[in-house]
């Protein structure tokens, strides 16, 4: 009897381990979970017509993707990639394959592709390369809002939010753009 305990014990314990791991998959520091082509900065997001909007607290409405914001660093312009290496897999690039996404009602905005130095297609937003946070764990969160002082949520008219925020949850009585 005291044989079957701790082998029920033992079973227990790597079933709890089992199922940790697994949650780690979806938790706060990893994306949600995302399709990635050979080639593809591993993490990305494929963007195919999964873009839309969300609203975030202190924010307004924001740009999503598979549920999660969608964040633009300042340091990229004239379509020049900065964030690449460990930087991609902290602020996973959305990546396209195929056909751009469609417009979310209410988008005032043109989504269009950067190449990125590892050759793969970026979706952009008037121009602006779009990325995701491995720190949001699900919609209406921008943990990653204004970090570095390069970070922003990208709005649906194609403005960047450059209030502090990084709530999570929740309507706003302004739309904040």
């Amino acid at each position: 009897m005291q044989r079957i305990g701790t082998t029920a014990r033992a079973f227990a314990a790597v079933a709890a381990i089992a199922l940790s791991l697994a949650a780690c998959g979806h938790g706060s520091t990893n994306p949600a979970p995302a399709t990635t082509t050979a080639g593809a900065v591993p993490g990305a997001t494929t963007a195919s017509t999964s873009v839309g909007t969300d609203k975030v607290k202190q924010l307004g409405t924001v740009l999503d993707a598979q549920g999660l914001t969608l964040y633009h660093n300042t340091q990229e312009t004239n379509g020049k990639i900065v964030c690449t290496g460990s930087c991609a897999s902290t602020w996973p690039p959305v990546a396209v394959t195929g056909s751009l996404p469609s417009a979310p009602a209410g988008t005032q905005g043109t989504f269009g592709t950067v190449t990125r130095p590892d050759g793969t297609e970026q979706l952009t937003f008037d121009g602006m390369p779009l990325y995701t946070y491995a720190g949001d764990a699900g919609p209406g969160q921008a943990t990653g809002q204004g970090i570095g002082g390069i970070w922003f949520a990208v709005g649906p008219t194609g403005s960047i939010e450059t209030k502090s925020g990084g709530a999570s949850g929740g309507s706003s009585s302004g739309n904040g753009w």
